[in-house]
This record gives C-alpha cells, structure tokens and sequence, in this order.
C-alpha cells in the first residue's frame, strides 16, 4: 500500500526533473557566457553556486522519487541526506554573500538574499525525509513545497545575481 503512493508520483517526478534540468542548463550558459566576471568577485561566485545548488535539489528529489522499488525509510534517508547537504552549502555560500553584502546593489535585493527561500526547502526536505523515515507516507507531501521553494529561491538568487554589477 505504501508503496503505491510513491509510484503516483512518477509523473510530478518527471515533470520537476525536466524543468530544474532545464534551468541548470541555463544556469551554466549564463556562468560561461559570463565567467570573466565572475571569477573576478565573490559575491558572484557565491550566487551562482548557491543558485546552481538550489535548482538542483528539485532535479535530485525528482531522480530520489524515481527510484524504483525503494521502501519509504531508504527515501527518508535519502531525502535527510540531501537535505543536510543542501543545507551547509546554503550556510556557507550565504555567509559569502553576507561578508560582501555591500556588494549586492539594492536593499531590496540584500532582503531578498537574507531571507531566500534556499533554506527553508532544505529544513523541509530533512523533515520530509524524518517523516518517511519513521514511516510516516505522508512526508511524501512536503515534496510539493520543496520543489515550489527551491524553484523560487533559485529564480531570487538569479535575479540577485543578474541585478549585481561589481564592474
């Protein structure tokens, strides 16, 4: 029974997988087609890596809901991992942006750096994880903001990151 839950959501899986690929791609054209910049500041290095980590936690949820035959404790654990890892990369990166956050041009865009919604996705995708873990299936749910957070985060941060001229 449990497990027929998460063959439901192979669908949504597919469909996250393809958009959060897809902006990734983007991503990295943007990084090369603007390298010479970037590697010149650390408040753009850190909000590409940031933003590049934050579209990616949905393309790995998406490859994690793919799985086949995985029980829902492995998922939980997965999901804990991920979330942790996502998490000390977002700390570190946002304590790069925040030591040069005079650099970041306007005050709404320094908000909007503070209180990204980066962080947030991670703590729900370890609670996700907890959730299963115990066995609870309905941590399975908590995938939907997840996804909506980190899509949005990464969009802010692309933005900041497009809105920040060191030059």
């Amino acid at each position: 029974m449990v497990i027929a839950i998460y063959k439901d959501w192979g669908i949504f899986g597919q469909v996250v997988g393809d958009a959060s690929g897809a902006l990734v791609g983007l991503l990295f054209v943007a990084v090369s087609l603007n390298r010479t910049r970037i590697v010149k500041h650390v408040v753009l290095r850190a909000s590409a890596l940031q933003t590049l980590l934050v579209l990616t936690l949905p393309l790995l949820v998406a490859i994690l809901l793919a799985t086949p035959r995985e029980s829902p404790s492995v998922l939980g654990w997965e999901f804990i991992s991920l979330g942790l890892l996502e998490a000390i990369a977002d700390a570190i990166t946002g304590h790069w942006k925040r030591k040069h956050a005079e650099a970041i041009p306007t005050r709404l865009a320094r908000m909007v750096s503070n209180l990204s919604p980066n962080l947030l996705a991670a703590l729900l995708t370890i609670t996700a994880g907890a959730l299963l873990a115990v066995g609870n299936s309905d941590g399975i749910y908590l995938v939907v903001p997840i996804v909506l957070l980190a899509l949005v985060g990464g969009i802010a941060n692309a933005w900041i990151f497009l809105m920040t001229d060191l030059d």
